[in-house]
């Protein structure tokens, strides 16, 4: 059985609105030119990736036997980092998780396998869709540069948002209107690894209950109930170990607009090869591909790169660009999508029918 989309929702806009999606298109690709973003971290500690570096810290004290908090909070002091509030300390599945495995190499594979997971599951989205084969080898390739880095980077498997990233575009290609808890399950995975997923559970949430789906809007609201239950007693936790004279955190309500968003993109392959022009390119095209498919998954992936992208131009400090890896997956997706989005836009610019 397919889902196939019904006509694309900029093939019949007004021709005036066609132009002006346009022309803002333009105008964030040209803001994307200004300001280029970096290119990536090698993540390794000795290359400079701090946060790879201290997640091995954390882990080595867990298997000294220390409870994750404890260890997270002790790893902090030795680094003299901020210990408040309670966020500074990512959630403790993942460190649990990766405790019980051999080696950091194990970690690296497993992480690698998802991501083959991820691109199997686009690829039979795309088919379920109705794309021709030929369509769906380049979806595959296109949907390949928002997982690379996780797939070959040494020690990405420490890194909180590339799981949660590909658990999350995991859970999108599983969904459909007769089977979701898969969906569910991976979303609330996503979500008790890294807090910042919160957001992708209450959007489907959202988008289920748009659509009177009742159940399938409970269950992702018990799902998004559950993480914040679980967010609660790691707050608490934390707290006990801390006070109100350890060192804060300077926030992360920071307004740094469209160059934040530019940072965070730089985790697709394209842009790790192609530089200034693709990063300017990505997330402009990737929305536009997301909001012109008017189908539930158009829905969904337009209020997931819409809801982050906006997100990101308020919330995250410059050295915060590896939420990026939140988006990266979504973000390859969509770009999938920009060819028949762009298609619509142009035929409707230049007053011709849509088909």
């Amino acid at each position: 059985m397919t889902d196939v989309a019904p006509t694309g929702r900029f093939a019949r806009s007004p021709r005036w609105a066609a132009i002006a999606i346009l022309i803002a298109l333009a105008g964030l690709i040209a803001l994307g030119l200004a300001r280029p973003p970096s290119r990536p971290l090698d993540p390794r500690p000795e290359k400079g990736g701090d946060d790879v570096a201290f997640y091995q810290g954390v882990v080595a004290r867990m298997r000294a036997g220390q409870p994750y908090e404890a260890a997270a909070i002790g790893e902090l002091h030795a680094v003299g980092g901020p210990l408040r509030p309670f966020l500074v300390v990512r959630p403790p599945l993942l460190a649990s998780l990766l405790v019980r495995l051999p080696d950091a190499q194990t970690a690296d594979r497993l992480m690698a396998l998802l991501s083959v997971g991820v691109l199997v599951a686009w690829g039979f989205r795309f088919m379920r869709i109705g794309w021709p084969p030929l369509a769906v080898g380049g979806g595959a390739l296109v949907a390949f540069t928002g997982v690379a880095a996780p797939m070959v980077t040494t020690n990405m498997s420490l890194s909180h948002e590339a799981w949660a990233g590909l658990l999350i575009a995991a859970s999108l290609a599983v969904r459909s209107e007769r089977r979701w808890g898969a969906a569910v399950a991976l979303g609330l995975l996503a979500a008790l690894i890294r807090e910042l997923a919160m957001p992708y559970l209450l959007v489907m949430a959202l988008a289920a209950l748009i659509e009177r789906r009742r159940t399938e809007a409970a269950a992702f609201a018990l799902a998004l109930a559950a993480s914040v239950a679980a967010l609660a007693w790691h707050a608490h936790l934390v707290s006990g170990l801390t006070s109100a004279h350890d060192q804060a955190s300077p926030g992360w309500l920071k307004f740094c607009g469209w160059p934040f968003v530019m940072a965070t993109a730089k985790w697709n392959l394209a842009v790790i090869v192609g530089g200034a022009v693709a990063g300017a390119l990505l997330v402009p095209l990737a929305l536009a591909g997301a909001i012109g498919r008017r189908d539930g998954l158009g829905l969904r992936l337009a209020l997931i790169l819409v809801g982050y992208t906006v997100g990101f131009m308020a919330i995250g400090r410059p050295e915060n660009s590896y939420w990026g890896l939140l988006t990266a997956p979504l973000l390859a997706v969509g770009l999938c999508f920009a060819p028949a989005a762009l298609t619509d836009l142009m035929r409707r610019a230049a007053n011709r029918p849509g088909p």
